[in-house]
């Protein structure tokens, strides 16, 4: 696309929110010191800002990387399982946000990257042979309670602190360290649906549904809920198979 002279940013955008890796480094690289006057929240916002030569580049290096990619062994979780997993999350976030008009593009943001401290964890259990493991727990801890025991921090701190050293705006830092806890804004809300759409999908675990987020989406009854995780199954899965 990026050969093209009249490639349309707007599409370029579109294809970048489906793979978190890229998003990352589009993202870090349009709120560098050297590009940014002003946090850059969105792909749309970092695409425009950075312009081919740039986007080009972080293409390359991410093409060359591509190799180092490996399942997610701590989790017994294929590299595929992750990506699929975020990509729900994201789907799941963003159509929530759309239901109140909120912040769409922040929304998609939290979504695809709220497990990126995973990789992190993965590659510290890989350097220590013989480590036991990681549980599925339940919803509201998922993998937290051996992630601690192994290295003394989980998978949202470690997330939120690369991404603060990526320079990320602080609003989707905060919402992605603090996805356990119980939501207290619009983008935690969000989130909060994302989780919820990812594990209907593929994790089977009871979710005690926090009411004030059902609420706030207007999702009761329990069939009104369900009908609205199939719509973001649904979407999510049209999206990764244009991708």
């Amino acid at each position: 696309m990026l050969s093209s002279a009249d490639y349309d940013s707007c599409d370029l955008a579109e294809h970048l929110r489906m793979d978190g890796n890229l998003a990352a480094k589009v993202m870090a690289a349009a709120n560098s010191a050297f590009f940014s006057r002003q946090p850059c929240a969105t792909i749309d916002d970092a695409v425009n800002r950075l312009g081919t030569v740039q986007l080009s580049r972080i293409f390359a290096q991410v093409l060359g990387s591509a190799a180092l990619v490996h399942p997610y062994h701590a989790y017994d979780l294929p590299a595929q399982a992750i990506w699929r997993h975020s990509i729900f999350a994201a789907v799941g976030a963003e159509m929530a946000a759309r239901r109140k008009g909120e912040d769409r593009s922040a929304a998609y943001m939290v979504g695809l990257l709220h497990l990126i401290g995973m990789l992190v964890i993965d590659h510290l259990w890989v350097k220590k042979p013989g480590s036991p493991k990681f549980t599925l727990v339940n919803f509201a801890q998922e993998w937290s309670t051996d992630e601690i025991k192994f290295c003394g921090i989980d998978h949202p701190t470690f997330g939120a602190e690369l991404l603060r050293q990526l320079t990320f705006p602080e609003s989707i830092v905060k919402t992605i360290a603090t996805q356990y806890d119980d939501p207290t804004d619009s983008l935690s809300n969000a989130l909060y649906v994302g989780r919820m759409s990812r594990a209907f999908r593929g994790i089977t675990l009871k979710i005690d549904h926090c009411q004030e987020v059902i609420a706030h989406y207007d999702l009761n009854p329990e069939s009104k809920l369900q009908s609205f995780l199939t719509d973001i199954r649904e979407e999510a899965q049209r999206a990764m198979q244009a991708s």
